[in-house]
């Protein structure tokens, strides 16, 4: 006789102190002796239906309480709890995420509970006003010594510690263009690491299709990260103050295609140095090292007087990224980034990458030391014939050297370009024909303006010269790609006019 009254006192009081849901409790057990209290097929609707269905609805197989300090309970209305498990929950449904809302108060009591867990718990909720969605399959999260003050509103600051895993994390954005999933998910308050088996980047539509819904030029991406590793990491940290904190973070393996229509009108919006994207971070950044294990990149561009798309690849990719940090710190001690990266460029020919760059630099200033190893220069013909309408019928790159120091507003070096036996081919804008006398013609003056080797023989080698102004609508890779460009341009040629 008493559990039912107490569950139906329980089921009124929540009802009433909620606006929005309404709470169902099927069956509450109730050990005085074991201090235990137990509430069985719980159900939380929404009470804002659609075709009679509620928007959102929770179901939960049972809420154990175990360890209630009854004395506190009843004589000071402090509520001190051992344990509190979650069996099968699932969260289904959508909400209006954009609402703004003052803070919940979690309880009108002191509440202090040693362990919180749920076990097995499902959600898929959605925006009601865009096609944002998150989704969460089979969550186990165990929560430890949580302390609630009277009144206290709901917050990322009531929770310090936790263990969180999860087969399946999803979430598409607000306009519908990707969908983001991490698989196999596992993190330990213990060891403060985190690790996921996958991470994916989608894009819900095909190249072309994604372009055509901006108006302006925009890249695609899709990339695929395996085997994740974050150590020495604060989940709840991040959670609560956005902190980017890690000694060390270990990518296993790397896919990533980028692609770009650059037919679309260009949209003239300035980008800020990558420096200044840490140093300007809401968080603080204070990793240590980043090192990616294998991975590959492809770069797809439709040039805009172009009749198909043309692409570069690096594959076989290792780096390591050193002392990302926006510590004020070394605003006073010195302190630097270091990027080392090398690959395959085309899957053929050995490229080296070293950048390196004060941190909190009023120039942003950096340096760049690369390098190529020999390759056939009709390997880049992929890219060369579709966006500079240029077929490379013959050459080979000897070996490439290059270094150049930049800044906000220049970047200055000098580059040793290697290479014999070039002879290219012009190729028309409109029909890819390079066999048409205009082309035939434009292709001898080609040759005759391009030197065929460096050195040519009887003359020592042409050193080219780095001199490019940067671009403040582009980012760093397009910073550092332009300026080597110009010293490729002055090695293929005597006089630079």
């Amino acid at each position: 006789m008493i559990e039912p009254w107490i569950g139906k006192k329980i089921q009124t009081t929540l009802n009433e102190r909620n606006k929005d849901f309404i709470v169902e409790i099927g069956k509450i057990r109730i050990s005085i002796f074991r201090s235990e209290l137990e509430l069985e097929n719980i159900t939380i609707s929404s009470k804002t239906e659609q075709e009679g269905i509620p928007e959102l609805k929770g179901e939960i197989e049972s809420i154990k309480i175990e360890g209630i300090n009854i004395t506190k309970a009843i004589f000071k209305k402090d509520f001190e709890i051992r344990e509190v498990t979650i069996f099968n929950s699932s969260i289904k449904g959508k909400i209006p995420f954009q609402k703004k809302e003052k803070p919940t108060k979690v309880s009108p009591f002191k509440v202090r509970i040693d362990s919180l867990f749920f076990d097995k718990t499902n959600l898929d909720i959605r925006d009601a006003l865009t096609a944002q969605t998150y989704s969460v399959k089979d969550g186990v999260l165990k929560v430890f010594d949580i302390k609630v003050e009277k009144l206290d509103t709901l917050n990322s600051g009531v929770v310090k510690r936790f263990d969180f895993n999860a087969q399946e994390f999803l979430t598409v954005s607000s306009d519908s263009m990707y969908t983001k999933t991490a698989i196999g998910i596992n993190y330990s308050a213990n060891s403060s690491t985190l690790v996921i088996d996958s991470i994916s980047v989608h894009p819900n539509y095909p190249d072309y299709e994604f372009t055509k819904r901006h108006k302006f030029e925009i890249d695609r991406f899709e990339a695929g990260f395996n085997h994740i590793t974050v150590c020495n990491f604060s989940l709840p940290g991040y959670f609560k103050s956005a902190n980017l904190i890690s000694s060390y973070i270990e990518i296993g393996k790397m896919n990533m295609n980028v692609f770009r229509d650059k037919r679309k009108p260009f949209r003239h919006v300035n980008k800020p140095a990558f420096q200044d994207m840490i140093y300007n971070y809401h968080g603080a950044i204070n990793i240590d090292s980043i090192e990616l294990i294998n991975g590959n990149i492809t770069y797809t561009e439709h040039d805009e007087k172009a009749n198909e798309a043309g692409h570069i690849s690096i594959n076989e990719i290792s780096a390591k990224i050193y002392k990302i940090t926006n510590d004020s710190i070394y605003k006073t001690e010195s302190g630097f980034l270091k990027l080392k990266a090398d690959g395959l460029l085309m899957g053929k020919g050995k490229l080296t990458f070293l950048l390196k760059g004060r941190i909190f630099d009023h120039q942003n200033t950096f340096s760049v030391n690369g390098a190529l190893a020999g390759m056939k220069i009709n390997e880049l013909n992929p890219m060369l014939e579709k966006n500079a309408f240029v077929f490379v019928t013959s050459g080979k790159i000897d070996a490439m050297n290059f270094s150049f120091t930049a800044n906000n507003t220049k970047a200055s070096g000098k580059m040793t370009f290697l290479y014999h036996g070039l002879d290219v081919a012009i190729k028309n804008k409109r029909t890819d024909d390079t066999t048409a006398i205009k082309e035939r013609f434009m292709s001898i003056i080609a040759n005759m303006k391009l030197m065929n080797s460096n050195p040519v023989p009887g003359d020592g080698v042409r050193v080219g010269i780095i001199d490019y102004e940067r671009d403040p609508e582009k980012f760093l890779i397009n910073y550092c790609f332009k300026s080597a460009l110009t010293g490729i341009k002055s090695s293929l040629v005597k006089k630079q006019k």
